[in-house]
């Protein structure tokens, strides 16, 4: 079997594939992963476009979803840092970054942690300082992979300095000021910073009515304009027909049967070097005219999340940014 990457299908089968988002990005503009982290990740940021574009990239917004199929088990730190506390000076933060290589900064002592709970997620425009807690995530995002680490020391483990200039232009190395301009201040001082960015999921339809049909289906991820996310379940016995608005991607996290002509399920175990019939993707064409899954199982729900890039859909919960 002759195997290819999703980049190179994007790059043969153009619109065909991903359908009116190839003219305007000539790529798939977004992807998902997930991350599975037994500690808290460093506080960083993900630079906008404006100072992405400086080092010839993205601007790099994400969404968290905490899966509760994969998160029987907290890690060390089930806890995100974000932005900062109200009140906290300019003067206090450019003094945390020059300490970087000093020790341990104690830029989170600026900030302000919130409690993850599985089946919930968030929102992180670019521009906001935060730090990952050990929750397994799921991690939609536009495609790029510009950051900066502004935490110097986690969990006992010292970070390189040139982690704290990655992806700032030439001339401006060593200029603590430019760190500090890269940080969205309104954003990160706002108080009600939790009320804008915490998504809990949403609905697409009156739950009463997918019950009925075999199905429920949520948005999880739909606050950003660059991509969104949804999870579907498929209930046991039942078969159904989703229709969506664009190409997808998706994974099973939960469950086995079929989708249209290919078998899904999730596994238990993956080896390395292993495909797996876990992960998917949906031509534009395809999810239009509807995709039918069905489930088996007497007892066990099909669960899979799938991931959207921009425009894809007309009947979004909330203003996009």
């Amino acid at each position: 079997m002759e195997l290819a990457l999703l980049r190179d299908a994007v790059a043969e089968l153009k619109d065909q594939l991903i359908g009116k988002l190839w003219s305007k990005y000539q790529t798939w503009p977004m992807y998902s992963k997930f991350f599975d982290n037994q500690g808290a990740l460093p506080l960083h940021i993900h630079h906008d476009d404006e100072h992405a574009a400086r080092v010839n990239a993205n601007g790099k917004p994400e969404a968290y979803y905490f899966p509760p199929q994969l998160n029987n088990h907290g890690g060390d730190f089930p806890y995100t840092f974000f932005g900062l506390q109200p009140g906290v000076t300019k003067e206090e933060v450019i003094e945390a970054l020059r300490n970087f290589t000093k020790g341990d900064n104690r830029i989170c002592d600026l900030s302000a942690a919130y409690h993850l709970t599985p089946g919930t997620g968030w929102f992180t425009p670019p521009g906001t300082l935060h730090a990952p807690g050990s929750l397994c995530t799921y991690e939609p995002q536009k495609a790029s992979d510009v950051f900066a680490m502004y935490e110097s020391v986690v969990h006992n483990q010292v970070l390189s300095e040139e982690l704290l200039w990655k992806d700032t232009p030439p001339e401006e190395m060593g200029n603590h000021e430019y760190l500090l301009e890269v940080i969205d201040w309104e954003l990160n001082t706002d108080p009600l910073f939790a009320q804008k960015h915490f998504m809990k999921p949403v609905p697409v339809l009156d739950l009463s009515v997918m019950r009925a049909e075999g199905y429920e289906e949520k948005w999880i991820c739909y606050l950003s304009k660059d991509f969104s996310a949804k999870e579907l379940t498929v209930l046991p016995g039942a078969s159904v027909t989703i229709k969506d608005g664009g190409a997808y991607g998706l994974y099973v996290i939960q469950g086995h049967g079929t989708m249209g002509v290919w078998d899904i399920e999730s596994p238990a175990l993956i080896r390395y070097g292993q495909l797996t019939h876990d992960e998917y993707f949906v031509s534009e064409d395809a999810a239009k005219a509807g995709v039918t899954i069905t489930n088996p199982s007497k007892s066990d729900p099909i669960v899979m999340l799938k991931h959207f890039g921009p425009d894809a859909h007309e009947n979004m919960p909330f203003p996009l940014r």
